[in-house]
């Protein structure tokens, strides 16, 4: 074997040993856990016992019942959010796109602090702004089903926001022009040609939206209150009453809305793969009416969310509420079991930025290898295939998993358990899919040619790999890590089984000071997360604005020294 078949080995051995290891292994492990008990086959055993147990069927029906009105809700406001900024001529679109994007930089429950604040006993809304404005006093009912409604809604905004947006960009403004000839009404092109050109992102956002409500455990933890979910029955069991196998068993029944939502995306996906190269962009015309209501809307929607982080920021810095608003820093020094809040703020950043490398590395090489790779074809689909199952995953499957697997003594990898590491490993597989997709996407656009006349050069792969697929799939590649980084800094269902008092991080530094009452220390925590979000892609999109003016610059002044 020579030394450039070699390498192409290497590179699927790699990625191999990390889904096998990180993903197979686990998940064999949890299935193990739920349907064998002793060695021995017991069939759904656990799951009859399960359900037997009182508030079981609550649990559930709540999980759909919440899921399907967060569900309609966002898509119904994330639609006409996302119509406003791509058909109408409303101004600020730049400033509506960043805050429609806010929500994905902080953890799910700091949306439910934030609504504690505003509508709970002593909350801003509740005492009409501390009985400044008595009129405006309103009783939400916050802890409980529309409690976690309206907390999940802002966290799943941006998801469905996205999806809507690019379905609004792929429809044909030809078929428009079409009906005007026709002398089709603006009522009637909105039925028979905007909605039709995005029924597929609709779905697809519907499907992504449930799964991501039904497997979330952040916000019902925060204001669910008695309103038992699947997701909170999991935490339950396993912390609560350090019953694993339900717990398991809980994991296994998360696992379901998620599979069915894949294989949902991936059959919506190769319906809709085919883009018109002559579609031309929507043109927007005049008419002030519209402009005014969508307007109106758009300004409504991004001040609810922005009183949200508002507020997180306004509880982080008040002394002690809502007896005394004087500012402080008092709540970003506290200490837990001998570390500070600056402390566990540290060591997240310390876990987003080598789950970010580590994961980044390895999508690249998953990514070359089963895409551009010629040989070894078994091996590359087999790549390509578990690199899309992390999809499906649950934060949650995948802590409890890594728990049933590392922990166990026999592991030859147990050393990493109660490490910094296995939270990396959680982090790296429970994000991998996206990154893959994304650079693997990126790369399958690369003319094949390269890697051809290297051969026919007698160039090694590794030099066409190194000096052209890398460079020009550098776009896709800063968005692979911006996304590892961003997530691994905010996600608390991944982790939430895995940490120990050492390793602790700071979504479930959250949770800790949630539970033990401390709710401005929790605030503190969640606004270091979101500013170091927000300054992180805020720098990434400068950083990249930079380099297109400097390209832009470059191109200019060839034209200038080499004129046609």
């Amino acid at each position: 074997m020579g030394k450039s078949r070699f390498l192409k080995l290497l590179f699927l051995g790699v990625s191999l040993c990390f889904l096998v290891s990180a993903l197979l292994l686990p998940i064999m492990t949890l299935f193990s856990r739920v349907f064998f008990s002793n060695g021995s086959f017991i069939g759904i055993k656990n799951f009859q016992k399960y359900f037997s147990s009182p508030g079981v069927a609550s649990s559930v029906s709540h999980s759909f019942s919440v899921s399907l009105i967060t569900t309609v809700i966002v898509l119904f406001i994330a639609f006409w959010y996302v119509y406003a900024l791509e058909r109408s001529s409303i101004r600020g679109k730049g400033i509506y796109r960043w805050i429609a994007m806010l929500p994905l930089f902080a953890p799910s429950m700091t949306h439910g602090i934030a609504l504690i604040y505003l509508f709970g006993a002593k909350g801003i809304i509740t005492s009409g702004f501390f009985g400044a404005l008595p009129w405006l006093n309103f009783e939400f009912p916050l802890y409980g089903k529309w409690g976690i409604v309206f907390a999940e809604a802002i966290y799943v905004f941006p998801a469905v926001y996205l999806m809507l947006s690019v379905a609004f960009k792929t429809v044909d403004y030809r078929l428009y022009e079409a009906a005007e000839v026709m002398g089709t009404s603006s009522v009637k092109q909105f039925f028979t040609i905007t909605l039709p050109g995005v029924k597929f992102g609709i779905i697809s956002a519907f499907f992504s939206a449930f799964t991501m409500v039904f497997t979330d455990f952040g916000a019902p933890k925060v204001v669910g209150g008695n309103y038992n979910l699947l997701a909170t029955d999991i935490f339950k069991q396993v912390i609560g009453q350090q019953n694993i196998t339900m717990g398991a068993v809980v994991g296994m029944l998360l696992i379901i809305p998620s599979v069915i939502a894949f294989i949902a995306d991936r059959l919506i996906s190769r319906r809709n793969s085919a883009v018109d190269s002559k579609a031309r962009p929507y043109i927007i015309k005049e008419n002030k009416g519209r402009d005014i209501v969508l307007a109106f809307f758009t300004a409504s929607v991004s001040f609810i969310i922005l009183g949200i982080f508002v507020t997180i920021l306004f509880a982080a810095l008040v002394k002690r509420w809502p007896y005394d608003l004087s500012l402080t820093l008092q709540w970003f020094k506290i200490k837990t079991l001998g570390k500070s809040v600056m402390e566990i703020y540290r060591d997240t950043i310390f876990v987003a930025m080598l789950s970010a490398v580590m994961g980044t590395i390895i999508t690249i090489i998953a990514s070359y290898i089963s895409e551009r790779g010629r040989d070894f074809k078994p091996l590359r689909t087999a790549v390509r295939f578990l690199s899309l199952i992390p999809l499906a995953l649950p934060g949650l499957v995948v802590g409890l998993s890594y728990i049933l697997h590392f922990n166990d003594k026999d592991n030859p990898l147990n050393f990493i358990y109660g490490t910094f590491f296995i939270l990396i490993l959680a982090n790296v597989l429970h994000f991998y899919s996206v990154p893959f997709q994304t650079i693997t996407g990126s790369m399958k656009q690369l003319d094949r040619e390269y890697e051809n006349l290297s051969e026919s050069l007698g160039m090694p792969w590794y030099h066409v790999f190194f000096r052209v697929i890398l460079p020009m799939s550098k776009t896709a590649i800063i968005e692979s890590f911006s996304y590892f980084f961003v997530n691994s800094m905010m996600t608390v269902s991944a982790v939430t089984f895995l940490y120990t008092t050492k390793t602790k991080v700071a979504s479930v530094e959250m949770i800790d000071r949630y539970d033990a009452g401390d709710i401005s220390t929790a605030a503190a925590v969640a606004v270091l997360i979101i500013l170091t979000n927000i300054i992180f892609k805020f720098t990434l999109e400068k950083l990249k604005s930079m380099k297109h003016r400097y390209i832009k610059k470059r191109m200019e002044k060839i034209k200038i020294n080499n004129p046609i």
